[in-house]
């Protein structure tokens, strides 16, 4: 009886190590499966029970789409829309022009690379809020950027409070932080291009124009479109620098949808408007990001 007995637990043991054997890579991923949840899924699930509530002084009341039909019809939003609109393609065209043109540089062997590419990390490490306090102070009356510019203006520039360039002052400080990451990116893809297909192009007689576009780009494709969704997504949430510098001003003309979803919940009360626009910022970043993955045929 204790034969039998031992044995049946012998096979349930044996079953069990192989049903772990089998599914052991779902099992590994359940830790990054509970971060996920406890950072994605609970704070979205979250916000998409707040949308459905207006807030106000009395409380809350359940209004169902309400909130979204009223934040789809309201000019401020689109407007907000428009302005982090500009301000992401200002932005991410320097971050990724500049940064693929450095990266370009320091992988031809130029002399203090390694120097180069540690103060490049310097912006990185700093918080967006302390680099806007940095520019905040270079963009002070008679400071620094005025005096470089003053040989091409009749006087001090009012980089924050001129509304018709106010936008393009709150770029400058995000280009001086994030070209380093893009910088970086590209030049690891530079990097892990192998030596000997350069050599094997070179041998055929292609010009560095044509193992540009016929080697090295192909080899960096997936991290160039990486990059750009990763700028495209971080422009998109910009707030630090925004409500340091304008604090959406002047004249609204810098109030990015960040700015308008943090007026809407702390200013006005309304967390449920808050919460609808977060959920609509949410969904077009991630149709962007699935257009990107699509035209550009880069599976992640």
């Amino acid at each position: 009886m204790s034969h039998h007995s031992e044995a049946a637990v012998g096979g349930r043991y044996k079953r069990a190590l192989l049903w772990v054997e089998d599914h052991l890579r779902w099992i590994l991923t359940l830790p990054a499966l509970a971060v996920l949840a406890a950072f994605f899924v609970y704070p979205v699930g979250r916000a998409l029970v707040l949308s459905l509530y207006q807030f106000d002084a009395v409380g809350q009341q359940f209004v169902g789409l309400g909130n979204y039909v009223a934040i789809l019809t309201a000019g401020a939003f689109w407007q907000s829309l428009w302005i982090t609109a500009k301000f992401m393609f200002f932005a991410v065209s320097l971050e990724v022009g500049l940064g693929i043109a450095i990266a370009f540089v320091l992988n031809s062997q130029v002399r203090f690379r390694g120097l180069v590419q540690t103060i490049g990390l310097v912006p990185l490490v700093i918080s967006p809020t302390v680099v806007a306090l940095l520019w905040q102070l270079l963009y002070q009356n008679g400071g620094v950027l005025d005096s470089l510019v003053a040989p091409l203006t009749n006087g001090p520039v009012p980089w924050l409070s001129d509304p018709s360039i106010a936008l393009y002052a709150l770029v400058l400080p995000d280009v001086w932080q994030m070209t380093p990451l893009v910088t970086l990116i590209v030049l690891a893809g530079l990097q892990s291009v192998p030596d000997h297909v350069q050599e094997a192009a070179m041998m055929d007689g292609a010009g560095r124009m044509r193992r540009l576009v016929d080697v090295t780009l192909p080899y960096i494709k997936e991290l160039v479109v990486l990059v750009l969704i990763l700028r495209v997504i971080g422009t998109m949430r910009v707030f630090a620098k925004v409500f340091v510098l304008t604090r959406g001003g002047p004249a609204r003309s810098t109030e990015v949808i960040s700015m308008a979803m943090y007026r809407e919940a702390f200013s006005y009360g309304n967390y449920g408007r808050a919460s609808t626009m977060a959920l609509i910022l949410l969904l077009i970043a991630l149709a962007i990001t699935y257009a990107f993955a699509t035209v550009s045929e880069v599976e992640f």
